[in-house]
């Protein structure tokens, strides 16, 4: 009867022992998944957190055609109208160095028409495609359609035309 008794509680020692492996099976095969489920979660993450910087990049460029620097004079008629003269003479004025500290490029390019002459200067202003504000080395560029406006003293009238913003930032998309 002793025998049977010690045999009895062998069964029982090993049932445990096999629930046990069980469990921590159980346990393993969990863990392994949870590790797949967040490395497949979080993998989508510097994605997503680099196209929502260069969302608000997007933004930003849109932005800078209402603040008063660049805004059309008569905005009520266009709203993302930016004035070609103020930003011709922004351009040639000092004391607007260091002005926009973040930004590694800021230039208004024409898109049509084209002129012959691509940087603007005093002597070739209105005739030319491009004024360059702020441009240092090491950028990413975005850029944003506008329409530019000027008043032409020839003919006494406001002449509005294809353009668009470029803006260059410093680090972005370099993780």
């Amino acid at each position: 009867m002793a025998n049977w008794q010690i045999v009895e509680y062998s069964k029982g020692q090993f049932k445990i022992q096999q629930m046990v492996f069980v469990l921590v099976a159980t346990l393993i095969l969990f863990a392994i998944a949870f590790m797949f489920f967040a490395s497949v979660k979080f993998g989508g993450l510097k994605s997503d957190v680099e196209s929502q910087k260069k969302g608000e990049i997007f933004e930003q460029v849109r932005k800078i055609t209402g603040t008063p620097e660049f805004i059309w004079s008569s905005w009520e008629d266009c709203a993302a109208c930016i004035d070609l003269d103020k930003v011709f003479m922004i351009g040639n004025r000092t004391s607007y160095q260091g002005f926009w500290k973040d930004i590694a490029l800021l230039k208004i390019s024409r898109v049509y028409p084209k002129y012959s002459t691509d940087e603007c200067t005093a002597q070739s202003y209105p005739r030319c495609n491009s004024i360059t504000l702020v441009e240092k080395e090491g950028y990413e560029a975005y850029e944003s359609f506008v329409s530019l406006c000027r008043y032409d003293g020839t003919d006494k009238e406001i002449r509005c035309e294809l353009g668009k913003v470029i803006m260059g930032f410093e680090g972005v998309g370099n993780g």
